[in-house]
């Protein structure tokens, strides 16, 4: 049974009702899996329905006037078939049936190659090859494609190919990639192995573990979508054994290489392989491939429309990750809703752009605590001492986030090559990349820069506006209050803190954010939005990470945007477990040890099962909301006791593993949300600091935020609702 991804005006067909016939029955035309003006690559599944009974016999489908020979099959949501031979831009699709008023619906169809919403394409892009090809220092790397023909067309475009594996009953194989004795090998039709696994179907039949793997090229990246396969028989049968649901992996990390690249997440996926899940991957929805959202939205859109034109209908698709796996989701499920029906996330984050406070944050902080002013500050002091302050300012466990987040060098978040090695992000040669001093018209390889599309750029410039801003932020002001800093501390701090150059460069004035990137974030959706994170089921596995860049509290920066919005958050399932999840849980045998990563995936299936069979009236938020398995809850566990689930979140709070500490913004008074990108300001109250700075000590404080200090008790500057699928 397929369910309606996309809010309903936006798939009807248009009927158009003779007068003389208004009291015929009418048909609906609908495109299930994406909006009709952002279809692609020549052909698009329909669904004909009608309050009358139709048979698929008596309807004529024709396109652009003329009638195909499409034959129509039944499903739960209607008759369906898949219309081919789409001219590109604008077609007219029309059901017609005697005794029923038509209906048409156009659609816009955009090529393979894309794009479709996320914007002109960045130049340059090399293309992937059959052979790799290393780089020399005037030509950028040459990936292997995998294919075996090369691309057709400058967008990358070539010919999918198609790799039989079977899962082998050995006990020693490895899912790692690249493994000596991985758990799937090469099948050769007609020659089936003595070692061969046999899989349960959904429908209670035992067969042969045969997976068919295809990779090809879209949007200008590389997929593979895997699935359960019989070579024996033909298709559509050789297809018999998927469940029409999609499991998508996305990746983690972080980069803006400008080369078409193999996926970095593996289709092995064993527990949803095995259970007729089709897995599915992309190097634009690796974050270690690619920082741009809009673009990781629009492949998922094409990819997730390629499968229901040719594999079939698709049911729901469901989403896992880690890291940047997390935050793709989170973002995704807030620009383009629908495109993700279900979240399993771990060691997650809300999203990007509020991340990068705390990133910049850190830059900022390890500067000044290297620095001779804060060495002076503390002279004297034992080193335990000295580290307590820095633990305080920063509101973490230790200094590990600090330390983490500033290897990445400020350099690479600004795209200024010069700032250290790591900062040709673009994988071009450095030739082509922007240097402050050497190259000052190269190309920039910073986040913003790859999304150029979406802020604009600086006036008379190409480079990309940014959202970096620390103006009136008090740093460890929770710390003066609770006495954990002096008031010296505290004055020198803020007054020494600066902040960041366009370039990467340490400054001493404070970050100004630019107003309209800042409301761009929050109008598209770049920062996760409470009330449509709402409307997605979530299940968040949150391991104990205080210590490293995914600390806990992130996703209690999650939850709080949805409780904000929303007034609950019964669509959000955290559970906790004190073991860390360097990559995430899937495939970690800590992890599989308290079988909460399977659990995971078979209670958002069942979840999301009930939600599709739900046909009550209702908005998706209520829909969710009702269809929560009534087991389904948030809960810990307490050590290595995997047997006991702890419900009460304060005795869960206690355990040391499991507690969650704060960010840079949040000891500056910032909120538990974190999604205040540039703050509105006040004047200095000297009541706020309880007695901790004297009336010469707030004159200091006027002189270093002569224009007054965060007020967060108002929303930030340009924060407003988001509107749902824009196109840039």
């Amino acid at each position: 049974m397929m369910r309606k991804s996309f809010k309903k005006s936006a798939l009807l067909a248009a009927l158009s009702l003779p007068a003389t016939a208004a009291a015929m029955p009418a048909i609906t035309l609908t495109v299930p899996v994406t909006p009709p003006s952002m279809v692609s690559d020549g052909d698009i599944r329909v669904v004909v329905s009608s309050d009358d009974k139709l048979s698929p016999e008596a309807i004529h489908i024709l396109v652009n006037g003329k009638r195909t020979k499409a034959k129509l099959a039944p499903d739960n949501a209607g008759l369906t078939t898949v219309i081919g031979d789409l001219r590109p831009g604008q077609n007219e699709i029309r059901a017609e049936a005697r005794g029923f008023a038509p209906a048409t619906l156009v659609v816009t169809n955009h090529g393979r190659g894309g794009p479709i919403f996320s914007g002109a394409q960045l130049q340059p892009w090399i293309c992937a090859a059959p052979v790799a090809q290393a780089a020399t220092p005037d030509q950028a790397a040459v990936d292997a494609s995998g294919l075996s023909v090369a691309a057709i067309d400058a967008q990358c475009n070539a010919p999918s190919s198609f790799s039989y594996f079977y899962r082998t009953t050995d006990a020693a194989c490895s899912m790692e990639a690249g493994a000596a004795l991985p758990c799937f090998r090469p099948y050769v039709a007609g020659k089936p192995p003595a070692d061969i696994a046999k899989v349960e179907t959904s429908a209670g039949k035992r067969v042969d573990y045969i997976v068919r793997v295809e990779r090809g090229a879209m949007n200008r990246g590389l997929y593979d979508l895997a699935v359960l396969y019989d070579p024996a028989a033909k298709e559509p049968a050789a297809l018999d054994n998927w469940n029409h649901k999609i499991v998508w992996a996305f990746g983690g990390s972080g980069a803006n290489i400008r080369r078409q690249l193999a996926p970095a997440s593996s289709w092995m996926n064993d527990a949803a392989l095995s259970r007729g899940f089709l897995v599915g991957v992309s190097n634009f929805t690796d974050g270690s491939r690619n920082n741009n959202r809009p673009i990781a939205a629009e492949t998922l859109m094409m990819l997730r429309e390629h499968v229901s034109d040719r594999y079939g209908p698709v049911r729901h698709l469901i989403g896992e990750g880690c890291s940047a796996g997390s935050m793709q989701q989170n973002i995704i499920s807030t620009m383009y809703p629908g495109l993700i029906d279900g979240v399993l996330i771990s060691c997650s984050f809300p999203d990007s752009d509020s991340l990068m406070q705390e990133i910049v944050d850190s830059f900022l902080l390890k500067h000044y605590f290297d620095s001779a002013v804060f060495a002076a500050t503390n002279t004297g002091l034992s080193p335990e001492a000295v580290a307590a302050k820095r633990i305080a300012i920063a509101g973490h466990k230790d200094d590990g986030i600090v330390n983490g987040w500033a290897r990445f060098r400020p350099g690479y978040v600004a795209g200024n090559l010069g700032a250290g090695p790591s900062s040709n992000g673009c994988q071009l040669p450095n030739a082509l990349v922007y240097d402050a001093k050497s190259n000052p018209d190269g190309i920039r390889c910073a986040t913003p820069d790859s999304n150029i599309a979406v802020w604009g750029a600086y006036p008379g410039t190409r480079i990309a506006r940014h959202i970096r801003d620390n103006v009136g932020v008090q740093y460890g002001l929770g710390a003066l209050l609770d006495g954990k800093i002096g008031a010296e501390d505290f004055l020198v701090l803020n007054a020494n803190v600066g902040g960041l150059d366009r370039d990467g460069g340490f400054s001493s004035a404070r970050m100004e954010g630019d107003a309209e990137a800042i409301a761009t974030a929050y109008r598209v959706g770049l920062v996760s939005s409470g009330r449509l994170l709402g409307e997605t089921p979530i299940i968040d596995l949150r391991g104990e990470e205080n210590s490293n860049v995914h600390a806990n509290w992130h996703s209690f920066a999650t939850r709080q945007r949805i409780r904000q919005a929303l007034g609950n958050a019964d669509n959000y399932i955290l559970w906790r477990v004190g073991l860390p999840t360097p990559g995430g849980p899937w495939g970690n045998a800590g992890w599989e040890k308290t079988g909460l990563p399977l659990r995971s995936l078979l209670d958002m299936d069942q979840w999301l099962d009930a939600v599709d069979a739900d046909k009550a009236p209702g908005s998706r938020l209520e829909r969710v909301s009702r269809n929560r398995p009534a087991t389904l809850k948030s809960f810990c566990y307490l050590g290595t006791d995997y047997s006991r689930e702890v419900y009460d979140e304060a005795t869960c709070d206690k355990d040391p593993n499991l507690t969650y500490y704060s960010s840079i913004h949040q000891v500056a008074g910032g909120p538990l949300a974190s999604n205040v990108l540039k703050c509105e300001l006040r004047p200095v109250d000297p009541a706020e600091y309880r007695g901790r700075l004297d009336a010469a000590q707030i004159e200091r404080l006027r002189t270093i935020f002569p224009g007054g200090v965060c007020d967060w008790s108002k929303p930030g500057v340009g924060q407003q609702d988001v509107t749902p699928w824009p196109s840039f």
